[in-house]
């Protein structure tokens, strides 16, 4: 009896090494491949990201302020820290200033309508004044809101399980960048194919200059009021060039915040993943099911701040 009592525990002994075995063999191997994914050639580019959405919304929000849009201060700061609204920057003058010659040209739009017959085609850019009108403004509004939403965003991210290589950290950024290059190279393209359908096949033109013409239809509404001239055109022209811009960025603003949402889900889902199959203890899913509701918490905190932005793109 004792020697079979003794082979059973020494079965049993071997059954639990192998079982062991198998599981550290597992995890050998997927660190193994971890490593591999991570060994990439390092440049100064591999260190440059920190994963998170400030930094990858920057060069969107760079390209914004170029045209009047989000007078933020600080968004080429290494963190959240560095954000700040201030009514005394000269980005929230050169929005106000913006939005002042937007009112004004709806002004000249409107007394255009007043004096011809109204239709379709002539209250079309009273439309499209307003609503870019109603955005900038909204996006002015936002601009106050950024540095504390900001704020709300890197506290949930800090909660989010870490990336396991360099390579996921640069990987929002880029997608963002991407997504928003390609988007506005887009709306250059058909922008400058419109411009040159005017130009060149205007069966009426208004001037002997085919060039000319079009800046007088481009800005009609001043020349009812005032005489030809081209500086007054191409201001006239600066101003559309604003306003389309605006028009298209909306689109791609709501796009950039919702991939930077979802990367955040994502994050949440993958962690997730690694572990359904595993005993985890009850302390895993509060945190997880406590990660969840920070994450919708800040859906509707950014819903609650875009959402005037939101109707007008709609």
């Amino acid at each position: 009896m004792r020697q079979l009592k003794e082979r059973n525990r020494c079965i049993r002994s071997v059954r639990h090494l192998k079982i062991q075995g198998k599981i550290w063999l597992k995890k050998l191997r997927s660190g193994l491949d971890q490593i591999r994914e991570s060994q990439v050639r390092g440049t100064r580019n591999n260190f440059l990201h920190d994963g998170s959405f400030h930094e990858a919304v920057a060069p969107v929000l760079v390209v914004a302020q170029c045209f009047c849009l989000m007078p933020v201060s600080g968004i080429g700061a290494p963190t959240y820290r560095g954000l700040c609204f201030s009514r005394r920057s000269w980005r929230f003058w050169y929005s106000s200033l913006y939005l002042c010659s937007t009112s004004v040209d709806l002004a000249f739009s409107i007394r255009r309508v007043a004096h011809s017959v109204l239709d379709v085609r002539s209250v079309e850019p009273i439309v499209f004044h307003v609503s870019i009108l109603i955005a900038s403004w909204q996006f002015l509004n936002l601009a106050q809101l950024w540095p504390g939403l900001m704020r709300h965003w890197a506290a949930v991210e800090r909660r989010l399980p870490g990336y396991s290589c360099c390579l996921q950290r640069a990987r929002p950024a880029r997608r963002l960048k991407m997504v928003a290059f390609v988007l506005l190279a887009v709306s250059l393209m058909e922008h400058l194919l419109s411009i040159i359908s005017v130009v060149y096949y205007d069966f009426c033109p208004r001037r002997r200059d085919p060039v000319e013409s079009y800046l007088h239809g481009t800005s009609a509404q001043l020349f009812e009021v005032f005489p030809y001239s081209n500086w007054l055109a191409w201001l006239g022209k600066i101003q559309n060039v604003l306003l389309t811009f605006g028009w298209s960025y909306m689109d791609i603003f709501l796009m950039m915040l919702g991939m930077g949402l979802s990367e955040m889900l994502a994050r949440l889902n993958r962690s997730l993943e690694q572990q359904v199959r595993q005993p985890m203890p009850e302390a895993y899913w509060t945190w997880s099911r406590t990660l969840y509701r920070s994450i919708v918490e800040l859906i509707r905190e950014v819903d609650d701040a875009v959402s005037g932005i939101m109707l007008i793109s709609f």
